[in-house]
């Protein structure tokens, strides 16, 4: 049997902290005070198995707690499981849980509750969108109170990385307060419905305005948290965000315009800038069909959409996008020009970028071809969100671009919550800039870019994508996984499902007397171990 001290987890970037450090050997951390943090878009809502979004996540995993969890070196330490082993065929994961884990109802955190909320996510009623991850279990059995197995199907390469909390991959909920309210209850943010076993329970949610989060007194991690309460405030536009950061109304912005950052340095030359690898893609994602599921999408928009010609794709999406112009302008030259389906801060990149050359000349050609041209011009929408103003920018460059070539793309702005239910659901849409998902490895994305996926905005249906995805997860073998990766990367590019510009840099700003945060890009951002000094 491998036991977890034997486990580490897939390299990842470590990050890089310009400013004052936020925490010191030499300082005690002090209890109390309140955590004014700052995001750029509402929350959808407070269902954390169904709500899309990173600010829900980055909610859920304060509220939440996951049975281990990952540092940002890539290694898994206990969290509600004490300790955990592996079968050496990879088919059989056991839990020993920890004895003094309650949820903030005051029941017992057990194996049956872990039982309980993975069978919730493996259930298709939920509509979970963690769902594929655990296509591989075949069943939870409790052992004993506090021992839970997970037996899979078939080995499944990042069993632990959806057992650790990343992302939205498993949050572990009180079964009594789940089977007592309804979704609607949970959706609502009503705190006696949202109710987990993290360092801080839900006091209020104010939809578009604020939420509130106070310290569980009764959390398993001895003496955390620091904090007496966190509140979170919806500032959308990033210039107000700055001057209320500037005025000393914001300790905290987890997600920082990067086209903001000179201002920032210039403003509050003590503030702390936290930054690390390029783990997010910046993408100009084309919807490829109207299918969804078998079933026909929305009926406002043509039959057969624009980019179901790969022709119109490559001529737009590869041979028409300057990546290297997008980057200096939007960017100033902090980002990666990319192309590949993993960004290149991620484990198993390759860089493909070299199979779309910047060639208008050719794009013009392809355009000719699928039937475009001066008497016939290409239009189409080309659609982003108000969460960065960096997402203005790369649109505009685009619908620069496009006009190099004959084309028209007629932009279209959004909130953030409109532009996720138009990608994600049955929305109409031509092309979207977002920087999507970060990954910690290239599984995680299939819940984004799978064909049967509940959120694949491109609405392709290609059932390769979904078979490249289960090899690179059923392979054990690292090295043999990378090869997989390459192909897949040199497939995405080839097909273009998958549109990636850049690397997206990821910024979290706080103020001086903030400390103990641990900075871990998009995967997680966590208050147990923040303090103030003041």
């Amino acid at each position: 049997m491998r036991t977890r001290r034997a486990l580490t987890g897939l390299w990842f970037a470590v990050a890089c902290v310009a400013g004052l450090p936020l925490l010191t050997h030499a300082q005690e951390p002090k209890r109390g005070g309140t955590l004014r943090v700052a995001y750029g878009n509402e929350i959808a809502n407070l269902d954390f198995y169904t709500a899309p979004g990173y600010e829900l996540n980055w909610v859920a995993m304060n509220i939440g707690c996951g049975l281990l969890s990952i540092t940002p070196d890539g290694k898994f330490v206990p969290s509600a499981a004490e300790s955990w082993q592996i079968t050496p065929d990879g088919l059989l994961y056991t839990f020993k849980l920890r004895k003094d884990v309650v949820f903030h109802d005051g029941t017992p955190l057990d194996a049956a509750a872990v039982k309980f909320s993975i069978d919730r996510i493996m259930d298709p009623a939920t509509r979970s969108s963690m769902r594929t991850f655990y296509e591989s279990v075949h069943s939870v059995e409790t052992l004993d109170p506090q021992t839970v197995q997970i037996r899979l199907k078939q080995p499944y390469a990042f069993m632990l990385h959806m057992l650790a909390a990343y992302r939205m991959g498993f949050v572990v909920l009180s079964p009594t307060a789940t089977q007592k309210y309804s979704q609607q209850d949970r959706q609502q943010g009503k705190p006696e419905a949202v109710v987990g076993c993290g360092p801080f329970r839900l006091v209020e949610w104010v939809k578009g305005s604020h939420l509130v989060m106070d310290r569980f007194d009764k959390y398993f991690e001895p003496g955390l948290p620091y904090l007496s309460r966190v509140t979170i405030r919806v500032i959308k536009d990033p210039v107000t965000q700055l001057a209320a950061f500037k005025a000393g109304e914001v300790d905290f912005i987890p997600d920082f315009s990067p086209d903001h950052l000179d201002t920032l340095k210039a403003q509050n030359p003590r503030a702390q800038i936290m930054t690390g690898k390029e783990t997010t893609p910046m993408v100009a994602m084309m919807k490829v069909t109207v299918a969804k599921d078998g079933k026909p999408m929305s009926t406002d928009r043509a039959p057969h959409p624009i980019f179901a010609d790969i022709r119109v794709r490559k001529a737009i999406g590869c041979y028409g996008i300057d990546r290297k112009e997008i980057v200096k302008i939007a960017f100033k030259g902090r980002a990666t020009p990319w192309l590949g389906i993993i960004p290149p801060g991620t484990t198993d990149t390759v860089d493909v970028t070299h199979m779309c050359p910047y060639d208008p000349a050719r794009a013009k050609a392809l355009l000719a071809e699928a039937g475009y041209g001066p008497q016939k011009p290409l239009t189409f929408e080309l659609m982003t969100n108000t969460e960065k103003s960096v997402f203005s920018v790369i649109t505009t460059v685009i619908k620069e671009q496009m006009a190099r070539i004959g084309v028209t793309a007629n932009i279209r702005l959004t909130d953030k919550v409109s532009w996720m239910n138009t990608a994600t659901q049955d929305g109409a849409f031509d092309m979207y800039v977002e920087d999507l998902a970060s990954q910690l490895t290239l599984d995680l994305n299939g819940f984004l870019s799978m064909s049967t996926a509940a959120w694949n905005s491109a609405r392709h249906t290609d059932t390769k994508v979904d078979d490249y995805y289960a090899r690179y997860a059923r392979e054990m073998d690292p090295g043999k996984r990378k090869v997989i990766a390459k192909e897949f990367q040199e497939f995405s590019a080839d097909k273009l499902y998958w549109n990636t510009i850049s690397g997206s840099p990821f910024y979290s700003v706080a103020q001086p007397w903030m400390k103990g945060y641990v900075y871990n890009a998009e995967i997680k951002v966590l208050y147990g171990r923040v303090w103030l000094e003041r």
